[in-house]
């Protein structure tokens, strides 16, 4: 069965620009990666300083690659500038 990851984050008021930009760099550069099934952004509708990214990955190996590239690691390097607080990462097994 796959691995799915689970993100949400919330950005600060003055940082909505610079952060809608480098996740949407992250999500494209990501979708091209071996392995990577989905890797789908939401915003919320009523609230758009807050994101969700949802990822699907064909195994935990494939998941842990994309931890290791330089475009996950600069994401990772500068979002505690941009978010209100660190994201909420959830790693998911699928059931069905």
């Amino acid at each position: 069965m796959s691995i799915g990851l689970l993100a949400s984050m919330h950005c600060k008021k003055d940082a909505e620009g610079a952060f809608d930009t480098e996740l949407k760099k992250l999500v494209e550069t990501s979708k091209k990666e071996t392995g990577c099934l989905a890797c789908e952004l939401y915003q919320y509708k009523d609230e758009p300083t807050k994101y969700v990214i949802e990822e699907e990955w064909i195994d935990e190996e494939a998941l842990s690659r994309h931890m290791e590239t330089a475009h996950y690691k600069y994401f990772v390097h500068i979002s505690p500038a941009l978010l209100v607080n660190p994201a909420d990462v959830k790693i998911l097994t699928r059931l069905i």
